[in-house]
């Protein structure tokens, strides 16, 4: 699904820079989330954070 219609960024993409280990928002920056119209700001920050805590707690799972 597309998060960024102005910049054509999708999930995909964000959880690809996701998986890098930089901070969300290096990652908005990189990919130039928000640059444009702006709607997209909370769909992508919402879904990073989901990335994240998903990851966490997996993580928190595996010791």
């Amino acid at each position: 699904m597309y998060i960024c219609v102005c910049k054509a960024i999708t999930e995909d993409d964000l959880r690809q820079l996701g998986n890098s280990g930089l901070a969300p928002k290096e990652i908005l920056k990189k990919l130039g989330v928000g640059d444009s119209c702006g709607v997209c700001l909370i769909d992508a920050l919402e879904g990073l954070s989901l990335q994240t805590s998903s990851a966490s707690s997996g993580a928190t799972k595996q010791k």
